[in-house]
């Protein structure tokens, strides 16, 4: 596997010194030599910067070995390079708009490093150039640190448009973390809502109870003290009769 890897690494690389040798629309041959690359693989920073690696070799080589104007190849080969990841900035925001927010926790989720990459895209980008290019020659080093001074202070499209694609991110996270406190507002009050009606049924309830058991000991001390009379009234007709029979 690691073979096979190696192997389309130096292919890719032998592309772009091919491309610098024909000297004809190089920006456009990068560019699409490194799409090419970046859709055979993974999405991912890590496997931006292994191709954009193999093309800066590539390109270095070509660069050196051939009668060419260095600094026109080398800011060419650079604009072709960050057209090509332009075009997978603007996939990986796609993608970021189709996918739903994490449910889980964002800070340890796929999605955050997804937007950590972008956020980082630009620096990468231009060290990535720059660490490939200390083995080249003192003349091809040179040129580098021009133009990639340049691209530092003037920022690279790929850059400017992974930057906006983290800034909208950043946003439409603001807006779903406030739809959501706002939904949990609503269901609070809601569940308020039920509590009190629920509440005030259970006292209804128990209030109810409470009037049947008063009622209920009402009626029993009533009959008990009907019961009482009736056994005096009863006790005082058998002494009345008592007594004039003693006559």
């Amino acid at each position: 596997m690691v073979k096979s890897l190696v192997d389309v690494d130096d292919v890719l690389k032998n592309l772009a010194t091919e491309s610098v040798k024909q000297g004809e629309k190089l920006r456009a041959t990068v560019r699409d030599i490194t799409l090419k690359a970046l859709q055979a693989r993974e999405l991912s920073l890590a496997q931006m910067k292994r191709v954009l690696r193999s093309v800066t070799a590539g390109v270095n080589v070509g660069a050196a070995g051939a009668k060419v104007d260095v600094d026109k190849v080398l800011t060419d080969a650079l604009a072709g390079m960050d057209q090509a990841l332009l075009k997978a900035v603007q996939a990986s925001a796609i993608a970021l708009q189709r996918l739903g927010l994490s449910d889980g926790d964002f800070e340890k989720s796929k999605l955050k490093k997804a937007v950590d990459d972008l956020d980082r895209l630009e620096a990468e980008f231009l060290k990535t150039v720059r660490q490939t290019s200390d083995n080249a020659s003192e003349k091809i080093k040179s040129q580098w640190g021009a133009i990639l001074k340049n691209a530092n202070a003037g920022g690279t499209e790929a850059g400017a448009h992974a930057a906006a694609t983290v800034e909208a991110f950043g946003q439409r996270m603001q807006r779903a973390m406030r739809e959501q406190r706002t939904e949990s507002a609503r269901t609070a009050h809601r569940l308020g809502q039920n509590f009190g009606t629920l509440a005030s049924g259970v006292l209804i309830g128990l209030t109810e109870g409470l009037h049947k058991t008063a009622s209920s000991k009402h009626a029993a001390t009533k009959k008990g003290s009907s019961k009482r009379k009736g056994a005096g009234k009863s006790t005082k007709s058998v002494a009345a009769s008592k007594k004039r029979s003693k006559r």
